[in-house]
């Protein structure tokens, strides 16, 4: 028996359904009485080695054919009309053991999350199986397992299931080197060689997708919506050729089901109702998955395990920037007959709150209303008025066709010129596709284009003088023409040829035809080069494709890491950290180890935390490795909303981040939204905030758990910035959260002068460098904030001064910034640091030591003590010494120039803290404590006092042995005799004393007459070093040593009970030794 087979759509079941004329042959022969489940062998009349088993339930086909879910003849490689020869199985044995692996990562995990309705779904849905089969289950209605058969107890050719038997599933865990792309297991029982098939990432696309072509004096480029580029790295682990003809659909639109159940372990923290969850995620229309029949072309521009993709294509596929489409091998044999074409002026809408329910929303059938109210016309591909402006398409295809009359008033187009126009635009097409596709193989001959139901065509026009139309513009409207003149941006205008099939599938990707040129034939100007007949063209309504909103375009990342060159190292590091998270081969380093944590940036405002993480974000999202996806989140406004918005909120920015992974998110402000005060009044965090908190903790924890052994999650990295370390909840800064801490001091003013030569920079403007750096010693307190205000007040004072010289401006001159411009723009110019603060001021306006004559040396000795604390402050966690401290800080009142009051004045402001010394630990050393001002000793100043007696002989032997590490000591060097010898040295006496004895050393050699000999270098031998050790003195005699114990013993008696306050005192800071 003979029959054919249709694989359809719509079936759930590996059960086959067939046609009643088979169904009573069948009943023939088994005298009425069919079994509840019949296996059947199917043999290809082509190649009688090609054989499929299947299963029959009872189920009548609704044609002469044997109906097959489509989704059972892709795991089973059964093509789609194949005629087959019919042959039931009598006796077949039941199966007591059959062992079941999930043929991808994907599967086993959506197994995981459905084990219980995949277990009661297996004996419903399969009837029998074999070893090395694959076969698809369905659960939650389309989600679909696909399983391949590991082995069979009896181990027979074909078993069948039956209540009782035992199904054991292998898990399919990630492998340590999977890639960003994943292709379906090879089988070994199928004849004909698998479908390849794969989920790839898409690419931004670049200006090669667009072909250049002129019609008719119009300047035409064809976007190539009939292309798609990959590696050739990836092309060749999948198995595509080059050329390849290929099917990509998103996998959103199809398995949107399997993709929540996959994320739904990190999103259920949010706790959010079924409600609350409709308002999650990016708009993602209900309508039927479409799909685009593409050619694949081979190049190294595409980052592996992408895909590049046209925008339009993309928004046509329902497929955002960063998401992830299926691509599989196209092997539909195309119908014979050209269907009826329709082409039709088309736009992309956004749904507004919720998706839209229709795959196709048509335009009302009144085209007069749509030619005249349009109100401005829109460049890009997307529609934002609800009243769209189609008369440019309608344009562009009277002056493609040849001979087309001038119009009147509002006559309406002739139905010939828009069929001509049509033929015309389709060919325009048609040749830049296959043009391109010549160009781009190096010269490979290309006469015919594969098109499925639905074909987009994207042209954008520019170029022409459309002299053929002379009708009035709307004062709203502006006609291409003078666009052109204005050098404004392409009219992009999309369309779609839509296939109407005399006998359709049940699937519509099973639906397409073959466009060719007869050969020779292929000329923009012989439409009889395509295989078209005119009566099967028409031109139809305009319409509407509703699509998903590209988030990533919403936020431009114009700044770069080489223009925040003062932040140098904090965003070396960032990048550092969230290269290892975002990393494809970061799984498999921290298999084994606690996966690292997330960035927090903290500083003031104003110093570039926002810019940071901007920066950061464009090189992570250009890196052709990573190609990050950017999630901004801006908490600030945020924080305005209700606790259970917010909450909404960031679990859709979560779930967007997911879902295009590998993604970066970027919580701006995240203290508006979480935040911790030390307050009395707020120590303790409201409800809505803790809620919060314990959000983030939740996700942070439970990505890190499912990372590394995951292959549906991630890889996502985190980062937040914040005002100050304390205003984050401690839980969340803690390991393994935002563990990696960046912090952004104030600008000291070399990075002042980087900045502002950078936003000079920015500003195409002209200034001397030395201005700049003049300018950034007199702007302390500023921040980035401030210099960024400062140069655009430079700039009015610029403009204001130039126009003063010149009555008349003949062209637009940017004027060179000079210091009168800078000085005119601080002038009464407050930072946002010391607004608040009363600053007082010199009569006169005397601010700067340029304003004081003489006193060259207070003013050195003054500057240099307060650059010294900048610096620490700038360098915190910072130790800062003054050793011979009595030198520069005796007591005031005993010089009569008055320099060292001053200094001494300097050092008391410093240490009490008008400017914070956050992290800054004062150290001083003298020899004559009792010569040094009392007021720096009191508490909270230097309080500890240290007394560093000289070394006793314990200690002049750890002294000797670690200033000894370094010399050539013979084996024979007694440290302990050398101790005994130098008592009464102090530390600098013995480093003398070795000194001398590694410089008679020399000597010593040089007498020898052995410095020649080679391997032959001074040795300080016992000896030597004992006849150098008796020789020397102490630096400090015995007289002078007990005069200065008097001083000591003295100076400490005195400050007793000073140093007993400084004990209670809280946050040391110095000390004095």
């Amino acid at each position: 028996m003979e029959f054919e087979v249709r694989v359809v759509g719509g079936m759930e079941s590996c059960f086959v359904s067939l046609p009643l004329s088979l169904i009573q042959t069948l009943q023939s022969t088994h005298l009425g009485l069919l079994p509840p489940i019949l296996a059947l062998e199917l043999r290809s009349r082509r190649s009688s080695d090609d054989c499929w088993h299947l299963a029959w339930s009872g189920s009548a086909s609704k044609s002469s054919a044997i109906e097959v879910a489509q989704q059972l003849a892709e795991c089973i490689s059964l093509p789609d009309r194949s005629e087959v020869q019919v042959r039931a199985i009598a006796n077949l044995p039941k199966a007591i053991l059959v062992t079941i692996e999930p043929s991808t990562e994907d599967d086993w995990e959506i197994l995981e999350l459905n084990s219980e309705l995949a277990e009661v779904a297996i004996l419903k849905q399969v009837g029998i199986v074999h070893e090395g089969m694959r076969f698809p289950l369905w659960v939650h209605g389309h989600t679909v397992i696909v399983f391949s058969v590991v082995s069979t107890s009896p181990s027979k050719s074909v078993v069948q299931l039956v209540p009782g038997t035992e199904v054991a599933v292998a898990p399919k865990r990630r492998k340590k080197d999977v890639d960003s792309y994943q292709v379906a297991p090879k089988h070994t029982s199928v004849k004909e060689p698998p479908v390849p098939k794969a989920l790839l990432r898409v690419q931004a696309q670049n200006k090669r997708l667009v072909h250049r072509i002129e019609v008719k004096g119009v300047e035409l480029g064809i976007v190539l919506t009939s292309i798609a580029f990959i590696h050739s790295e990836t092309a060749k682990n999948l198995l595509f050729d080059n050329l390849q003809l290929v099917i990509v659909f998103s996998r959103s639109t199809v398995n949107d089901n399997v993709q929540n159940q996959k994320n739904n372990t990190l999103r259920k923290m949010s706790n959010l109702s079924a409600n609350e969850r409709n308002l999650e995620g990016s708009t993602i229309s209900k309508g039927a998955p479409r799909h685009a029949i593409v050619r694949l072309l081979l190049s190294d521009s595409v980052a592996k395990g992408h895909i590049m993709l046209p925008q339009s294509l993309r928004l046509y596929l329902r497929a955002g920037l960063h998401s992830w489409v299926h691509v599989k091998r196209y092997n539909i044999t195309p119908k014979m007959n050209i269907p009826l074409l329709t082409l039709s002026p088309c736009r992309f809408k956004f749904g507004k709150d919720n998706p839209l329910e229709n795959n196709r929303l048509d335009i009302p059938a009144s085209r007069k209303a749509l030619k005249s109210k349009s109100t401005f016309l829109r460049t890009d591909l997307v529609a934002s008025a609800d009243v769209i402006d189609w008369s440019f398409h309608e344009e562009v295809l009277a002056s493609l066709s040849s001979g087309c009359p001038k119009y009147e008033g509002e006559e309406v187009m002739s139905k010939s010129v828009t069929t001509k126009g049509n033929e015309c635009l389709i060919t325009a097409w048609f040749i830049g596709q296959l043009e391109a596709i010549r160009s781009f193989t190096g010269g490979i001959d290309a006469n015919s284009i594969v098109l499925g139901n639905e074909t987009l065509f994207h042209i954008e026009v520019t170029g022409r003088k459309f002299g053929s139309i002379t009708k009035e513009q709307t004062p709203s409207g502006d006609s291409l023409e003078k666009r052109n003149r204005a050098g404004e941006p392409p009219v992009e205008l999309l369309f779609v040829l839509t296939a109407a099939f005399e006998e359709s599938s049940y699937d519509v990707q099973h639906d397409c035809y073959e466009l060719a040129a007869k050969a020779g034939n292929m000329c923009i100007d012989n439409l009889g080069g395509l295989e078209l007949t005119l009566g099967k063209l028409n031109f139809g309504e305009p319409a509407s494709f509703d699509s998903v909103k590209e988030k990533s375009s919403e936020r431009s990342f114009s700044l770069t890491v080489s223009s925040l060159s003062w932040m140098e190292t904090a965003i070396s590091d960032v990048i550092n950290r969230l290269t290892v998270l975002l990393s494809p081969n970061s799984g498999k380093c921290f298999s084994d180890f606690p996966f690292p944590g997330h960035v927090l940036i903290y500083g003031p405002p104003g110093s570039g935390k926002t810019s940071l993480a901007m920066a950061v974000a464009k090189y992570l999202e250009e890196h052709e490795e990573i190609l990050a996806h950017i999630v901004f989140v801006s908490c600030s406004k945020l924080s305005m909303e209700k606790a259970l918005t917010i909450r909404q909120s960031l679990a859709g920015y979560i779930s967007e981040a997911l879902d295009n992974s590998p993604s970066l998110l970027i919580f701006d402000d995240l203290d508006s939204v979480v935040s911790s005060s030390s307050e009395p009044e707020r120590s303790q965090l409201s409800t809505s905030v803790t809620a919060l908190v314990e959000f983030f903790k939740d996700i942070i924890d439970e990505y890190g758990e499912k990372r590394p052994s995951s292959c549906g999650i991630g890889p996502i990295a985190l980062m937040a910035s914040v005002k100050s370390l304390g205003d984050l909840p401690q839980s969340l800064s803690s390991s393994g959260r935002f563990d990696f801490h960046v912090q952004l001091p104030a600008p000291a003013v070399s990075e002042r002068g980087a900045i502002l030569k950078h936003e000079i920079n920015k500003r195409s403007l002209k200034c001397s460098e030395d201005i700049l750096s003049d300018i950034a010693s007199k702007c302390d307190g500023y921040d980035a904030y401030d210099l960024e205000i400062l140069v655009d007040r430079a700039v009015h004072a610029a403009v204001g001064r130039y126009l003063s010289c010149h009555d008349v401006l003949e062209e637009c001159v940017k004027p060179i910034l000079v210091k009168e411009d800078f000085l005119q723009a601080m002038h009464d110019f407050l930072p946002v640091a010391m607004r608040g603060i009363t600053k007082s001021a010199s009569e006169g306006g005397r601010a700067g030591w340029e304003d004081v004559g003489g006193l060259t040396d207070i003013r050195n000795a003054i500057q240099e003590v307060r650059d010294i604390f900048s610096k620490a402050a700038s360098a915190a966690p910072c130790l800062l010494f003054f050793d011979e401290f009595d030198s520069i800080a005796p007591k005031r009142g005993h010089d009569n120039t008055g320099v060292t009051d001053r200094v001494v004045n300097q050092l008391l402001t410093e240490l009490d803290g008008v400017e914070a010394l956050t992290g800054v630990f004062v150290f001083a050393a003298t020899s004559r404590p009792d010569l040094l001002d009392a007021a720096l000793l009191r508490p909270g100043r230097l309080d500890r006092l240290l007394f560093c007696d000289f070394p006793s002989w314990r200690e002049r032997v750890d002294i000797l042995t670690v200033l000894s590490r370094e010399l050539p000591l013979a084996s024979d060097v007694d440290l302990e005799a050398i101790a005994s010898i130098t008592e009464g040295f102090s530390g600098a006496d013995l480093q003398a004393l070795l000194s001398d004895t590694q410089l008679a050393s020399v000597h010593e050699l040089l007498e020898s007459g052995d410095v020649d000999k080679p391997g032959k270098k001074p040795v300080i031998s016992d000896v030597l070093l004992k006849s150098v050790a008796t020789k020397a003195r102490p630096s400090v005699s015995e007289a002078e040593k007990q005069r200065l114990y008097v001083i000591y013993n003295q100076f400490l008696d005195s400050k007793k009970s000073v140093a007993a306050q400084a004990r209670d005192v809280k946050g040391k800071r110095a000390t004095l030794a």
